[in-house]
């Protein structure tokens, strides 16, 4: 993840915003200085710089619209081959494609447009006042600078993938029957249920958003103060309305308990509309009406689904498995589940886990290996789009061997699996010595099957 975000206008380098990650100190005016005159300089010389890498840091620049420019400043991970007698050598990660750097900044970019929309962020007349309108996305931006801001465990990869956090029950027809009434009262087409962040189910126009429209609208819903009851908010939808905002209205239907995974803002339902109706309309006349019934099942929904899986099937998953990751490219959903087929919960676990790993590691050795892979071995998502101008290595090697079907690592501390059978992709972190090398595959197709076996998903 990035550890500093600089946003200057293109015509003139004057400073709009920067943030750094928590823990870091804040880069010198004299450097943020330099990094964007370097990208000046090369610019009125014909020269699209996009990326630079240094032994510390890898540093992207990407300009949108003529208007800004975005500037991110990445640690690299430190080398496995690192001599012993100089632990803090640091080299660069040549197999990571330049778009997993380059969607950082997209989605900056795309935060920034949904939050005050395209035409005010770059048609700007008055730099103050931009500035101070900007303010209002630092909350958002900061959280892509922390894999998990506001998660007791990280079950959230949706920015990452390009996807939104997604869970799987048992009682997603009930409650979609429910969200699919409430949304059509609220003169709506456009709704979804949220618990913790991820989204149980969706009306079927919701599921037609972009993967990135689709993820940072459950990031901006993630980041709301969880002791809400209900709120209205503009929002701009970067790719299918970018200048005209509509209304994202949220309301509490259980609120947050300290003894569930799904702690962090409860449960939710959100409908995208238009000027009508009044969220005090639909606060009085709709929520109780239509889900004041539903109350059993969504409780049911947050017991069951406390892994993002169903009970039922993760007692199923191999007893090696530690970690999965499974995403759905064609309606652009990600599941995560840490420690699926362990009996107690994440909270409840006893001092001695499974393994020696946290849950914010096992978030963090998924994360890499799906950069090692996703863009070499597979292909990138679709919605990964690259400038004309900015020259992604990745695809020229893509365009010249073939893709290979499946992706495995073996180190001292875990096993990793990641097959492709599109439109599914999943990757699986497995314990270092509870499951041997020739099992791999069979134990991630087994599992693959497992998941998808009711076409949910």
């Amino acid at each position: 993840m990035a550890e500093h975000i600089i946003c200057v206008t293109a015509d003139g380098g004057l400073p709009l915003f920067s943030r750094t990650k928590r823990g870091i100190a804040p880069l010198p005016f004299p450097v943020m200085a330099s990094l964007n005159g370097v990208h000046l300089f090369a610019r009125n010389r014909d020269v699209n710089l996009v990326r630079t890498s240094t032994t510390d840091h890898t540093i992207v620049w990407k300009t949108y619209q003529d208007s800004i420019v975005l500037i991110s400043m990445i640690r690299n991970r430190k080398s496995a081959q690192a001599p012993d007698d100089c632990p803090s050598y640091q080299t660069i990660d040549a197999t990571i494609s330049d778009a997993h750097y380059l969607k950082i900044l997209d989605n900056i970019f795309h935060t920034l447009v949904l939050i005050i929309g395209l035409d005010e962020l770059c048609k700007h007349s008055n730099v103050d006042r931009l500035k101070k309108d900007l303010r209002a996305c630092h909350k958002l931006i900061d959280s892509f600078l922390d894999p998990y801001p506001n998660c007791r465990t990280p079950h959230h990869f949706g920015v990452i993938s390009g996807c939104i956090d997604t869970v799987l029950c048992d009682e997603t027809s009930l409650l979609q029957e429910h969200l699919n009434a409430f949304v059509e009262a609220a003169s709506s087409m456009y709704g979804c249920l949220i618990g913790g962040g991820r989204v149980v189910c969706a009306t079927e126009k919701w599921w037609m958003l972009t993967g990135q429209e689709l993820s940072l609208l459950g990031r901006l819903i993630d980041g709301l103060n969880p002791s809400a009851t209900c709120c209205d908010i503009p929002v701009y939808l970067p790719h299918s309305s970018a200048n005209v905002p509509h209304r994202l209205l949220i309301f509490s239907l259980i609120a947050s308990s300290v003894h569930s995974s799904l702690a962090e803002g409860g449960v939710r339902v959100c409908v995208l509309c238009g000027p009508e109706p009044s969220l005090m309309e639909v606060q009085s006349r709709l929520v109780e009406r239509f889900w004041r019934s539903g109350v059993d099942t969504l409780q049911k929904c947050v017991l069951s689904c406390e892994k993002g899986i169903p009970r039922h099937v993760s007692n199923r998953l191999p007893a090696g498995l530690l970690a999965v990751i499974l995403i759905n490219r064609e309606t652009c959903q990600c599941v995560v589940s840490l420690f699926p087929n362990n009996s107690e919960s994440l909270t409840e676990r006893s001092i001695a886990p499974p393994t020696e790993l946290s849950a914010q590691e096992l978030h963090k050795f998924l994360r890499e290996f799906y950069m090692d892979v996703v863009g070499t071995t597979f292909p990138l998502s679709d919605d990964i789009e690259l400038d004309g101008d900015n020259f992604d290595l990745s695809k020229q090697i893509s365009a010249n061997n073939v893709q290979c079907s499946s992706h495995y690592q073996c180190l001292d501390t875990h096993k990793v699996f990641a097959l492709q059978r599109l439109p599914h992709q999943i990757f699986c972190l497995y314990h270092p010595t509870a499951v041997p090398n020739f099992a791999l595959r069979e134990l991630t197709v087994n599992s693959l099957d497992l998941l998808t076996a009711s076409g949910s998903f």
